[in-house]
């Protein structure tokens, strides 16, 4: 039961957040995964994670370390996957049943989060914290580590909900019915709003656990099986099993043998599904037992016997001497003696090693049956005083009942009717001494119940009240309205409103695709470039992260984003050679004829001045030369009837710069390196007198830090000291990079 609890609790707000760190670590990913399926393993794999050393983030990241990132991540942990590891250890520990184990761990968590100031994971450790005294049965406590929870908690957080949830089965606990009811229903609707399955069904299960304990068993019935029917195909196996087994109980106690096994069943499956072998053996115990109920004994010894199997691997002696005890009984109602007898005796056996004086006396009782079965009232009689025995010594009610029950009647066969009757009104006194306990127990109940309805019949009596103001407010509205004579004004006022509010809308989303084009040749413009830039280079760059992380990955990073730069001569002066008309005619057909020759997933951008800015995937081209010949071939062949200057000259840079620390340059940064890139091209192009191109590309290095300060000034540096490397159309030698420097300022 206390692992069946942990699990209900550990399961009830989901599991803890993880850290945001990617990629997650192996250890943590698969401790998540067992968590419920086998969570020794799971406690295991989080041991063996927070035997890592903890890193300083400083050294994660820095690029000047000489070993590889990847063995540092595999070497370290992090303080976010520390907070994720001893969560996760906390909540293994409480579903294998360790709930003082648990509660270390989940200290450790509160501990570092109060140290390193961290709210929101705080806030997190301490709904485990709380759940984990719910399972201790420590209401009480969970309800004041709630309420620091809360303290710290943002409103608009996932958290909110789970700690909503958590807050209302503590109130359950706490035997505050009313409050633990108004906040279930509330937690539901809002669900429900929300189109929130799992956490609806969350709260209609535990409102069928209110009425359950309210013993109203058709309510709780109803809401169990609406919560399977929540459910449905979901993934949530647990909750379904618990659902299905809370069904198959009531169904039993009501008589319904075969309802109560379809249900039974279905707790098997999910159980099955789910993985864990403790919760399956219970479920297939319970089958069993509604199984036997219905007169089915052959088949619960299938189910007996299957369950034996998955204890004997897990070499659990008490729950086999369980196992045993309800394969005896079974055989007992067969009427197959001798097989009972021996299962009956294992039973008996193990309940005495384990000192569990409950289930030896059951064990007792029913050798007590088999022997007055067989005609044997010697041993019955030993059988049944030693269990009377038992009973005695823990004031065992239900047990003292049965055993003067079966001595009774075992007095009355034998003809002993003076025993027979001693033991008769032993039983009577018993029972009558359990039903007034139980009437007392049900009277607390009742008035608890009783103080509840009356408060709902407050609450429909306000409903009421509500209802006729609300028919008085219309009937006000009613008669307002027909006074009325300017309601036709207002609805044309308002049609004239809406009627000129679209036109404007229209109007300005028309402005802003004209902001976004250039004027004169109807290409997209610096500013649809600068819009797209940022999402494009932080693309790139987890792309680039992604490569330098994977450890596999041998190959250079291949799915760069290529920037080229183009200076077009005869658009900067063209206005001044051939006049203002021919000069828009011949943008505007420039403009047209771009975006008929360019590659399908290319784009073009118009900088003005001449300049352009042609943006390609690497994945698009299978070789640059072919790109950049393609560029002046379409330049080339643009039909003019005036003579134009085409020797292009074309910057040509890669994102991300530097693969290896891909954040180190930003767009500016990048665009500085481009124009450098450029002038290069300019130079080249100036001193042969033909179309030239530069590309700059940095050698496969860490050195990061290299380029902090002026960067052109920086990549000039670099590329004299071979850290860049340039290829060109011509010879590079003819570069004169000193000239390109930018020029230090003249004190006055």
């Amino acid at each position: 039961m206390i692992l069946s609890v942990a699990v209900l609790v550990s399961h009830l707000a989901g599991a803890p957040p993880l850290s945001s760190y990617q990629p997650e670590p192996a250890e943590l990913l698969r401790a998540r995964q067992l968590m419920l399926s086998r969570p020794n393993e799971c406690v295991a794999l989080t041991n063996h994670f927070l035997q890592r050393q903890e890193a300083d983030p400083a050294q994660m990241i820095s690029s000047r370390q000489d070993f590889d990132h990847l063995e540092q991540a595999r070497r370290y942990r992090t303080r976010e996957q520390t907070f994720a590891a001893w969560q996760l250890q906390a909540l293994c520990q409480a579903n294998e049943g360790l709930l003082l184990p648990a509660d270390v761990s989940i200290n450790q968590a509160i501990a570092l989060a109060r140290r390193h100031s961290q709210h929101d994971i705080l806030a997190a450790s301490l709904l485990i914290k709380a759940k984990l005294a719910l399972a201790g049965q420590r209401p009480e406590q969970a309800a004041a580590l709630l309420e620091q929870a809360a303290d710290g908690l943002p409103a608009d957080t996932r958290l909110q909900g789970d700690l909503q949830l958590l807050q209302a089965f503590t109130q359950l606990h706490l035997h505050r019915f009313d409050q633990a009811r108004q906040g279930f229903e509330q937690i539901r609707l809002q669900a429900l709003q929300q189109g929130d399955g799992p956490r609806q069904a969350w709260a209609n299960f535990l409102l069928g656990e209110y009425y359950q304990l309210l013993q109203q068993d058709e309510l709780a019935l109803s809401h169990f099986v609406e919560t399977l029917n929540l459910l449905g195909q979901r993934r949530q196996y647990y909750l379904k099993a618990m659902a299905a087994e809370k069904a198959a109980a009531i169904y039993a106690a009501l008589g319904q043998g075969d309802r109560a096994v379809h249900y039974a069943n279905q707790a098997t499956t999910e159980f099955e599904l789910l993985g864990n072998s403790p919760l399956l053996i219970g479920s297939l115990i319970n089958l069993g037992r509604v199984t036997r109920a219905g007169n089915d004994a052959n088949l619960a010894l299938v189910y007996f016997f299957n369950a034996l199997d998955l204890v004997k691997i897990q070499g659990d002696s008490a729950l086999m001497a369980r196992l045993y005890l309800e394969i005896g009984q079974s055989y007992l109602q067969l009427g197959n003696f001798g097989e009972a007898r021996h299962y009956l005796d294992l039973a008996r056996g193990g309940f005495e090693h384990g000192g569990d004086l409950a289930r030896q006396t059951d064990a007792l009782l029913q050798l007590g049956r088999l022997h007055l079965e067989l005609g044997e009232p010697g041993l019955a009689l030993l059988q049944l005083e030693r269990a009377l025995g038992l009973a005695q010594q823990r004031d065992d009610m239900p047990r003292l009942i049965e055993s003067h029950r079966l001595l009774a009647r075992l007095f009355e066969t034998s003809g002993n009717p003076i025993q027979a009757l001693s033991h008769q009104k032993a039983f009577h006194a018993y029972f009558e001494r359990a039903s007034k306990l139980n009437r007392l127990l049900t009277q607390s109940l009742v008035q608890d119940n009783e103080l509840q309805l009356q408060q709902e019949r407050e609450l429909t009596e306000l409903a009421r009240h509500g209802e006729q103001l609300q028919q008085d407010r219309q009937r006000f509205a009613l008669l307002a309205t027909s006074l009325s004579l300017l309601t036709p004004l207002l609805i044309y006022g308002l049609l004239r409103n809406l009627l000129r509010s679209r036109r404007l809308q229209r109007q300005n989303e028309e402005l802003q695709r004209t902001l976004l084009l250039e004027s004169r040749t109807g290409l997209p413009n610096w500013r649809q470039l600068m819009l797209r830039l940022p999402q494009e280079m932080a693309k790139r760059q987890q792309r680039s992260e992604q490569w330098y992380l994977n450890e596999e990955q041998a190959r250079p990073f291949n799915d760069k984003i290529y920037y080229l730069l183009l200076h077009v001569p005869f658009m900067t002066d063209l206005s001044e050679r051939v006049g203002l008309g021919q000069a828009a005619a011949i943008q505007q057909r420039l403009g047209d004829y771009l975006r008929g020759r360019i590659h399908p997933k290319a784009r073009l951008y118009d900088l003005r001045e001449g300049q352009f800015i042609y943006v390609i995937s690497q994945r698009q081209v299978a070789e640059l030369q072919q790109t950049l010949a393609g560029l002046e071939r379409m330049f080339t062949e643009f039909p003019c009837e005036f003579e134009l200057d085409r020797r292009l000259a074309i910057g040509i840079i890669g994102h991300p710069f530097l693969p290896k620390a891909p954040h180190a340059l930003d767009d500016l940064r990048l665009g500085d390196i481009l124009y450098l890139a450029m002038a290069a091209a300019h130079q080249l192009s100036e001193r042969t007198g033909e179309p030239a191109w530069v590309e700059l590309l940095a050698v496969d290095c860490q050195q990061a830090a290299f380029f902090n300060g002026d960067i052109r000034h920086c990549c000039i540096q670099a590329i004299l000291k071979g850290l860049v490397k340039v290829n060109s159309s011509h010879n590079k030698q003819h570069i004169d990079w000193h000239a390109l420097a930018p020029a230090p300022a003249v004190p006055d």
